[in-house]
C-alpha cells in the first residue's frame, strides 16, 4: 500500500511543484513589466550606458515599491527620468532631471525627487521635505543633501545649538527655498528627523492618515499640537526618555 500511495505522489508533488515555479516566474516578470510601465528613462547623452540607466530604474523602482504603502495611496503614473550631464537632481514639470556624474557615484537624490512627485504638498514644504529627505535615507543612498551619508538624528544631535521651531518651520516655506544657506540645510534635517520620529513613536498608519488628510492637522490625527509633537521629538533625538503621556 506504500508502495502505491508514494507511486501516486510523485506526480502530484512533481505538478506542485511545476505550478510553484511558475508563478514565481510569472511574478518575477509581472514585476519586472510593472517597471517598464511605469518608468521611462530618456537622454541625450552619448557616454550613458544600460547600467547607468539600470541603475536609476533600480532606485525608482525602490521608491514606487514602497514609498506608497506606507502613505496609505496607489501610484500608477509613470515617473519620467531624463539624465543630463550637469546640474543637480530636481523634479521640474513632472520630470525627474539627473545629472550622470551623480548616477555615477550614487549621489543622486532619486528617492528624494520621486517623493515630491508621489506625494504632493507643494504648500507645505516642512512635510514635503520632511518625507523626501527621510525615504531618501530609509530606502536610498544618502550620500546626498542634506546629510550627506551621516544619519539624520546624528545631525539634530551634532547641530542642537542651531535648531530652529518646528512650529515655526511647518508654516514657513521661505527658508526651505533659501538654497546654499546652512539655515536651508538645518531645516531639511530637521524635517526628515521629525518625520522619523512620527514613524517610530506613532507609526506608519498614523503618518499616512496625516498625509491623506491634506490639512496636515496635527491635532486632528495625534490628539496633540505640534508644539507638544516637538517637545517629544527632542527629548527622543536628543537621548531622553520620551514625554509620558
Amino acid at each position: 500500500m506504500n508502495g502505491v500511495l508514494k507511486k501516486l505522489l510523485l506526480p502530484v508533488t512533481a505538478i506542485s511543484l511545476l505550478f510553484f515555479f511558475n508563478a514565481r516566474a510569472s511574478a518575477i516578470f509581472d514585476n519586472n513589466d510593472n517597471q517598464e510601465s511605469q518608468i521611462t528613462v530618456t537622454t541625450k547623452l552619448n557616454n550613458v550606458s544600460q547600467s547607468d540607466i539600470e541603475e536609476v530604474k533600480k532606485e525608482i523602482w525602490k521608491a514606487l515599491s514602497s514609498i506608497p504603502p506606507i502613505l496609505g495611496i496607489e501610484y500608477k503614473k509613470t515617473i519620467k527620468i531624463k539624465i543630463v550631464d550637469y546640474g543637480i537632481c530636481n523634479a521640474t514639470g513632472g520630470i525627474i532631471f539627473v545629472p550622470i556624474a551623480h548616477v555615477r557615484d550614487k549621489s543622486a537624490a532619486i528617492i528624494h525627487e520621486v517623493t515630491h512627485i508621489i506625494a504632493k504638498h507643494e504648500n507645505n514644504s516642512f512635510f514635503s521635505e520632511g518625507l523626501a529627505v527621510y525615504f531618501q535615507e530609509r530606502f536610498g543612498d544618502f550620500n546626498v543633501f542634506p546629510n550627506y551619508s551621516v544619519p539624520l538624528d546624528d545631525l539634530v544631535r551634532n547641530n542642537e545649538s542651531q535648531l530652529m521651531s518646528i512650529a515655526k518651520l511647518k508654516s514657513d516655506n521661505i527658508i526651505f527655498g533659501q538654497v546654499e544657506t546652512e539655515r536651508r540645510r538645518i531645516a531639511y534635517i530637521e524635517a526628515g528627523s521629525f518625520i522619523n520620529f512620527l514613524i517610530v513613536k506613532y507609526g506608519e498608519q498614523k503618518l499616512a492618515e496625516l498625509h491623506n488628510s491634506k490639512s496636515l492637522n496635527y491635532m486632528e490625527v495625534y490628539g496633540k499640537e505640534i508644539e507638544e509633537l516637538e517637545i517629544e521629538w527632542k527629548h527622543y533625538v536628543l537621548g531622553n526618555p520620551l514625554m509620558k503621556k
